[in-house]
């Protein structure tokens, strides 16, 4: 019988290896998106992808809490369609009488955090007055050109068959890339 700690090593050393030969693979799902009966967003799906930015990603909280506290982050690590850097290449605004959205253009980095479900590349973040991540937009506006996150971008579907894409950004630090990972790690030992 192998030792536990050993057993440990060779389980990781394993994962990795896996790990990395799957993101050398492309994506078995098209460009266009998830098939047709995309799950929707709503319950505790809005809670996971809920648009939002994290305060600590543009700098309003520096002293914030560790991501490994963040209750949602390990499951849209292992739940994403997309977990990787991304850039924000465009901010545009759409007005409405009163009402703003804001649509931030995406630019994912490559190679991803965790192995990609989508191929595509790029995204358009929209952002609603009723979204948690609307103040920040209004507040930093054009000022998130060029800003990088820790992107989690999920597609979902909607009641007439198409489909939409909901997110969360966090903070791109070395500490939420290791919780992304060991979040990962722990799905494929615990095999679900």
């Amino acid at each position: 019988m192998m030792h536990p700690v050993k057993k440990l090593r060779a389980l990781t050393a394993l994962t990795l290896g896996l790990g990395l030969g799957l993101a050398a693979c492309e994506p078995s799902q098209p460009a266009g998106g998830p098939a047709s009966g995309a799950l929707a967003w709503e319950g505790h799906a809005q809670e996971v992808f809920d648009d939002n930015i994290d305060p600590a990603a543009v700098g309003l909280s520096l002293d914030g809490p560790s991501p490994r506290s963040d209750r949602h982050l390990r499951e849209r690590a292992q739940t994403a369609d997309v977990v990787a850097r991304v850039r924000v290449q465009t901010v545009t605004v759409d007005s409405v009488g009163d009402q703003k959205t804001y649509h931030l253009g995406v630019q994912v980095g490559v190679p991803t955090l965790v192995p990609a479900k989508l191929s595509d590349r790029t995204f358009e973040l929209s952002i609603k007055p009723q979204s948690p991540g609307f103040g920040i937009a209004r507040s930093f506006d054009s000022r998130l050109r060029g800003q990088t996150f820790v992107g989690f971008i999920k597609r979902y579907g909607t009641g007439d068959g198409e489909t939409v894409v909901h997110w969360h950004l966090a903070p791109d630090t070395a500490e939420v890339v290791a919780a992304i990972k060991e979040a990962v790690m722990l799905r494929e030992i615990s095999g679900s």
